[in-house]
């Protein structure tokens, strides 16, 4: 990948599932030369806002924090090809469903980036 503008955009509902995902994504990008920052809560807001102006490839985060990296203008969306919403239907749960609609709105036009949703499987479920 040559641009270092956020290409993939992956979002998380706890810091751990977006930190492992991180990790995950490093291992795998660095055959690659791919980069990969996680913008989660609990981490330096100061941190984020370095290693997104020096330039990754792919972010990993939580709602929240997505959110307000977006709103601060230190995430630029404009590049960005891949949402992913990994747990989706736990992140509806947990109400983070108005920032997730923030989050989807940012990117270009939706004809310009995929969208892919992840929810646990059925099996997961129970009924009593």
């Amino acid at each position: 990948m040559f641009s270092f503008r956020v290409q993939a955009l992956i979002l998380s509902p706890t810091r751990e599932l977006a930190t492992q995902t991180e990790r995950v994504m490093q291992a795998v990008g660095n055959h690659m030369s791919v980069s990969v920052h996680a913008c989660v809560g609990g981490k330096s807001i100061g941190e984020d806002i370095r290693k997104l102006e020096a330039g990754v490839h792919v972010v990993s985060g939580t709602p929240g924090r997505v959110c307000d990296m977006i709103k601060r203008r230190t995430l630029r969306t404009r590049a960005i090809k891949l949402l992913v919403l990994d747990e989706a239907d736990e992140m509806l749960t947990r109400g983070f469903k108005d920032q997730i609609y923030d989050v989807y709105r940012y990117p270009p036009p939706p004809q310009n980036f995929r969208l892919v949703i992840e929810v646990k499987p059925f099996s997961n479920f129970s009924f009593v």
